[in-house]
This record gives C-alpha cells, structure tokens and sequence, in this order.
C-alpha cells in the first residue's frame, strides 16, 4: 500500500483458542487488536513481526455473494 493509506499492525502473539487452533494477536499503532486465525498469516511469520494490512475490493466475489443471497430470499420468500 502507498501513501497515507498504509495500516501497519505487529504481531503480538500466537495463541491457541479453546478448540487448539492457533490465532494471531495484531496490535495496530492506535491501540486495537484483530485476533484471526494465524493460518492467514503470511507464511513465516511471527511475533514482534510488523505487517501491512492491505484491504481490497473483489467484484466478482462480492456479486456471487449478492446472487447467492438473492437466490435464498427467494427460497424462503418466493418472488
């Protein structure tokens, strides 16, 4: 990401939730955390890591998601 826009969060650590999964603790510059599964992490990384966050639209998916929902209103609630 360039510019102003760039969000920067460090991997604070690898926890494990109560199913045994691994989940990665971000902590961005103003103080919020994100915990998500560390599978999404990129590959090598770790704690005290800095990684940019980047944020994208996906067209394609975001229409297949809107058929989909319009597919299953349509089930529930005919036409």
């Amino acid at each position: 990401m360039a510019g102003s826009r760039a969000l920067w969060a460090t991997v604070d650590r690898i926890e494990e939730d109560e199913r045994g999964e691994k989940i990665a603790v971000l902590l961005f510059d103003d103080g919020q955390q994100l915990h998500l599964p560390a599978r999404l992490l990129p590959q090598g990384s770790g704690p005290q890591q800095l990684l940019e966050v980047a944020f994208q639209v996906d067209p394609k998916e975001t229409a297949r998601r809107a058929a989909e929902i319009r597919r299953r209103q349509q089930q529930l609630f005919g036409d």
